[in-house]
């Protein structure tokens, strides 16, 4: 049973998470951006402590043991995880979202500059990308259970990739998001397009 949903920040985790259990989904804002409970979100990074080189966890986070970590996913259905260390200790119950294809991973990279530019008062976006496609080549090889985000927004049957029931309201979730975040993307491409 998936019970991390392992990932980096942009690339629809916490939509992941939120399909898994639809009681931890607080809303969907008008950018596209989901938001989910924070207490499913303890093992994502510091948004204040970003370097070029080291994206590192919570601070507070990072103190705690293996064991309180493993108390904290035990009180959970599903968490919302880029403690990718800690995913491969539970890597049997991990969802690893990878994304192969290089002009998709840019925008979800993009998206999350554009939803957390405070992440970025030390770092580049440039850097951030990069620092994705290292993890990208290093971390997904090391689990089963894989989800490529790369056709999200052109494969009909996405949704079934995930391997859970879809519901009424996981596929109006998914629809309405993947409608505002298709507009974004196409309007990246067209920005993308416009400056070559």
């Amino acid at each position: 049973m998936i019970k991390i949903i392992l990932f980096r920040g942009g690339f629809a985790g916490d939509l992941i998470t939120a399909l898994h259990d639809m009681n931890c989904f607080i809303e969907l804002k008008e950018t596209g951006q989901i938001v989910i409970e924070r207490n499913r979100r303890i093992l994502q990074l510091d948004f204040k402590n970003l370097s070029p080189t080291n994206f590192k966890l919570l601070k507070r986070n990072t103190d705690l043991s293996i064991s309180e970590k493993d108390q904290y996913l035990s009180e959970h259905k599903i968490i919302s995880c880029h403690d990718s260390e800690f995913a491969l200790k539970h890597h049997r119950n991990t969802l690893i979202i990878k994304c192969d294809n290089n002009l998709m991973s840019s925008f979800f990279s993009k998206r999350f500059y554009d939803y957390h530019p405070e992440c970025f008062a030390e770092t580049t976006l440039e850097d951030y990308k990069q620092d994705v496609l290292n993890w990208n080549n290093f971390w997904p090889a090391k689990f089963k259970n894989q989800l490529d985000v790369s056709d999200i927004f052109e494969n009909k049957n996405f949704l079934e990739k995930i391997n859970i029931n879809i519901d009424s309201s996981k596929q109006t979730l998914f629809d309405n998001w993947k409608e505002i975040n298709q507009k974004s993307f196409d309007n990246y491409i067209k920005i993308k397009h416009e400056t070559n």
